[in-house]
């Protein structure tokens, strides 16, 4: 039996925090495919990224239903969320309702034993809106006709579940304890391989609040879902609930650029990023930016352990003390900064005066030259006039941008507001300072990409296109959207066994078939051998020829069209319905 309509919460519906968001936006479009306008999303009401994300509508029928709330201090607004079909969206503003935190989590004690009391505003925020959730889809349940399914994500959705009696299905996309644990030194990936965890273990951590809540949500859930089957375990070892389905995250492949034209913007992006490159780099020194260089990037929440960015670094450490062509890499990390530096913004705008120099002879060379050719004269020495005539001017420009000449560039392209910076730390650790004699060359790029930064001006999926591979070594991770996106933008890319995307390849295709998107292993092995392991992808990376990369490149995109929702959703419909017999 299939439910008439789908109501689906998170704190992430057009509020861009993590990669939840990501997930639900494009799986919207399925969802509506299935369900129509009785596919409902249901978000927090923050302001400014509300701007962004989120298109008011008037007229929508429940007018009754928002007044009857607002008696209560529930505001809600109704719109479509700028997402793929537009779905329906109701963004829910709990700040001024009558019900406080503190009877929430006395209810929550009462009915569940959420040991709260002593939580703060991080716990407060997100339960007082998710239990006014609750009473929205109470009132929602009494307009729509027919079965209606309720699916909540995470922790932070969860009370929505706990104060609603519509069949529900809970999913987390990574349990609170799970992720508090490996970005420590404990050993997550052991105790979840022998067993259940110590449940001492989250008061220790000091995340008692939360983990309850969690741990409640998905014994309460009629249905309890995660994104991979690593999760699942860690779910089943972390909460004592064993997943009913396993959800992976699809990915809207279809809705990114054919090969061909990704090959053509190719070559014009990477052309940018070398511009980049050379202003960055040329100051200072001389690097080879002619001979289809290779760039390389990582990205991703600051989780230095968890995303594998201490296990790159090693990696990228024993790159540079082999000998070979210059190896660029980008590390964009968003961390604290203070802004651009400024020594890297001059040598951008010096690079572009010099550039608008010569622009500007372009065209009088041209006519020269041209008239030359035509009259049957040499062209030479008509063209190296008007150079020589710009010789002082050439000269004086070339000078400026020469100025640091002898100097170091800068392994950030951004002051920090935090000069003991982990990565920062750890890359002149281990020698990688971008002196000339260095192989790897470094840009630590700690903010979100943007057109309007002023530095690289692009925006992350056109960074993507333009690279060579995108490198993920994560230690722990749900499931890793970044391999599947830089995969369907055209570059090469590194997973692991430990990532849920990684495992999914392993499960769904052979060694052969997966030439394009490396699994690295990390699973059952040291810090070292998994370092050692990426050294030797990324050395095959920077060898393979253009032919081999376009090869790889090609089959890195049908790797990543294994995750089209298209396909996927039909995991999500099948929750659906075991909610709704579950309950019945």
């Amino acid at each position: 039996m299939k439910p008439d309509n789908f109501i689906e919460v998170s704190f992430e519906v057009a509020n861009k925090v993590g990669g939840i968001h990501q997930v639900l936006k494009s799986k919207s479009g399925s969802m509506h495919e299935r369900y129509g306008e009785n596919y409902i999303t249901i978000g927090f009401y923050n302001p400014e990224e509300a701007s962004k994300e989120f298109a008011p509508r008037e007229n929508h029928g429940f007018e009754k239903i928002f007044h009857k709330l607002e008696e209560k201090g529930i505001k809600c607004y109704y719109g479509v969320w700028n997402a793929p079909s537009d779905p329906r969206c109701i963004l829910v503003d709990p700040s001024d309702m009558q019900k406080t935190a503190n009877e929430i989590k006395k209810e929550l004690w009462d009915n569940y034993g959420v040991d709260s009391m002593e939580a703060g505003p991080d716990f407060d925020e997100p339960v007082k809106w998710s239990y006014a959730v609750g009473e929205l889809v109470k009132e929602l349940d009494t307009e729509l006709e027919g079965d209606t399914v309720l699916q909540a994500h995470e922790w932070l959705s969860g009370p929505a579940i706990l104060n609603s009696d519509n069949p529900s299905v809970f999913t987390t996309h990574a349990t609170v304890l799970g992720r508090t644990l490996s970005s420590s030194d404990f050993d997550l990936q052991s105790a979840v391989e022998h067993g259940r965890l110590d449940p001492n273990l989250a008061e220790e951590y000091e995340v008692v609040p939360k983990h309850h809540i969690e741990k409640a949500s998905a014994e309460q859930a009629d249905v309890f879902t995660t994104v991979s089957k690593n999760t699942g375990k860690e779910a089943e070892a972390v909460l004592g609930v064993e997943p009913d389905v396993i959800l992976p995250n699809g990915f809207n492949v279809e809705d990114f650029p054919s090969l061909e034209e990704l090959s053509y913007q190719h070559t014009r992006k990477k052309g940018r990023v070398k511009e980049f490159l050379r202003a960055y780099f040329k100051p200072y020194y001389d690097v080879d930016l002619e001979s289809d260089p290779r760039i390389l990037f990582t990205s991703g929440r600051y989780e230095y352990h968890n995303k594998g960015i201490d296990l790159l670094i090693d990696a990228l450490a024993k790159m540079n003390s082999e000998e070979g062509e210059d190896v660029f890499v980008f590390i964009m990390v968003p961390s604290d900064i203070k802004g651009q530096k400024t020594e890297v913004v001059e040598n951008l705008s010096l690079y572009e005066e010099l550039e608008a120099y010569l622009d500007s002879m372009m065209p009088k060379l041209k006519k020269e030259l041209l008239n030359e050719i035509t009259s049957g004269r040499e062209p030479a020495k008509k063209c190296f006039k008007i150079v020589e005539d710009s010789s002082r001017e050439l000269k004086s420009l070339q000078e400026n941008f020469r100025a640091k000449h002898g100097d170091r560039p800068p392994v950030s392209a951004f002051d920090l507001n935090y000069p003991e910076d982990e990565i920062l730390t750890a890359l002149y650790e281990n020698g990688l300072t971008n002196e000339e004699d260095d192989r790897v060359k470094v840009v630590f790029y700690p903010t979100y990409l943007s057109v309007g930064d002023r530095l690289l001006s692009m925006e992350y999926n056109d960074f993507l296109v333009a690279a060579s591979a995108g490198i993920f070594p994560s230690y722990y991770e749900p499931w890793g959207y970044t391999p599947v996106e830089t995969a369907a933008n055209g570059a090469l890319a590194v997973t692991t066994d430990l990532a849920g995307f990684g495992k999914f390849l392993k499960e769904n295709t052979g060694r052969e078939d997966r030439k394009g998107i490396k699994i690295l292993e990390r699973q059952a092995k040291t810090d070292q051998e998994s370092a050692d392991q990426l050294y030797n992808i990324l050395e095959q990376f920077v060898s393979y020829s253009k032919t081999e990369i376009t090869e790889r490149k090609h089959n890195a995109r049908k790797l990543a069209q294994l995750t089209s929702w298209k396909k996927l959703s039909k995991n999500y419909l099948e929750a659906h319905k075991m909610a709704l017999e579950d309950k019945k």
